[in-house]
């Protein structure tokens, strides 16, 4: 395992860190994947109160006891409008009590969005109760994480108050690419979640196959891995492993780089397939929202995956567990969406081929 500075503390953190949001449900053996990972090198373990039907910090304390010497353990905390600072330290102290810990690691402040910061930076108020609880030892580094938009994250790093940004990277949605830059210039370490897509890379795909060097990884699984940690501002790649199983094979991803001729030819490749994704749908979402509830900017989405990347199995599933007024045949040609649309597109067309696709 190789290790990269998290932040400008120079605290190193493994390439291959564990998310907490896809453990088992059975308790003994996902504790035997933590010690795994722990064993294979692996030093960051990722939690929410919410992942794992809301037991992600009660399973992880299980695997972690005994060994939270050995690795950085991080908690999380959005706010709203009626956060407090007391609010926020009770419900990180709570976290504590379920992962069996006295301190974390890492504290992200989580879902944070451009607009939110103001509430954030208060006075008195949640960045003030976060640097009491660092005063005190009991939480030693700040981030935040989120699905703001790019530029959006690009202005909060710019407050200077992080030392870490959580976001979604990989090689099917490459938008915050300029933002994991900016991190880099800062000195912001950045924890890539959702490395394989959500799951998404590790299906089958002739065509990401043909992505792969001969002989230099055997799965898409392994290539988006690879594709997320050559980009030199990321620090880690954070992902839900399952099993053992899983554990070594995201291993085995990581140990070996992929060199400059085949990481620019993959790049080369993959400029070709987002210029095509573009001509499609940008995915600006400037359409929603959809009068009927149709999910435009989804449904394109789906479609691009199964089209463009050759991810039909996951597309097809993606697109059935839709709610029926989000698909593509919701849509009454009221014409809303065309006005919008700052391409110009034949969203309305556009939406019949979705619909010609997925219901066949």
């Amino acid at each position: 395992m190789r290790f990269r500075p998290l932040g400008p503390s120079g605290v190193l953190v493994s390439e291959l860190s564990v998310g907490g949001g896809r453990m088992v449900e059975d308790d003994a053996e996902s504790t035997r994947v933590i010690h795994h990972a722990i064993a294979a090198g692996c030093n960051y373990f990722e939690t929410a109160t919410f992942y794992c039907d809301g037991r992600c910090q009660q399973k992880m304390g299980l695997g972690l006891a005994g060994y939270t010497d050995q690795v950085m353990v991080s908690v999380k905390q959005g706010i709203d409008a009626n956060t407090t600072a007391a609010s926020y330290r009770k419900a990180i102290e709570a976290q504590f009590v379920t992962l069996g810990i006295n301190s974390a690691d890492w504290l992200q402040v989580g879902w944070l969005t451009l607009e939110m910061l103001p509430k954030l930076i208060e006075k008195d108020g949640v960045l003030a109760a976060i640097h009491q609880m660092m005063d005190e030892g009991i939480v030693r580094h700040i981030g935040f994480t989120g699905h703001d938009t790019p530029d959006n994250f690009s202005e909060i790093l710019q407050a200077g108050i992080f030392e870490s940004m959580t976001v979604s990277y990989h090689l099917l949605n490459r938008s915050y690419e300029p933002t994991i830059a900016a991190a880099r210039e800062r000195g912001v370490g950045v924890i890539v979640m959702n490395p394989v897509g959500g799951g998404i890379l590790g299906t089958p795909s002739n065509t990401l196959h043909d992505l792969i060097p001969t002989g230099a990884v055997t799965s898409s699984a392994a290539l988006a891995l690879r594709f997320v940690l050559a980009n030199p501002g990321v620090s880690t790649a954070c992902s839900g492993m399952e099993t053992i199983a899983k554990v070594d094979e995201n291993v085995a991803a990581v140990t070996e780089e992929m060199n400059d001729e085949d990481q620019q030819h993959m790049l080369e490749v993959l400029d070709q397939f987002r210029t095509l994704g573009e001509r499609f749908c940008t995915g600006c979402r400037y359409c929603s929202p959809c009068p009927q509830g149709v999910e435009i900017a989804t449904c394109f989405h789906l479609y691009n995956l199964h089209t463009i990347y050759g991810l039909r199995e996951a597309a097809q599933q993606q697109y059935a567990s839709m709610k029926p007024e989000q698909r593509a045949d919701a849509c009454i040609r009221c014409g809303e969406c065309e006005a919008k649309c700052p391409n110009k597109l034949q969203v309305m067309e556009q939406l019949l081929a979705v619909q010609r696709l997925f219901d066949k």
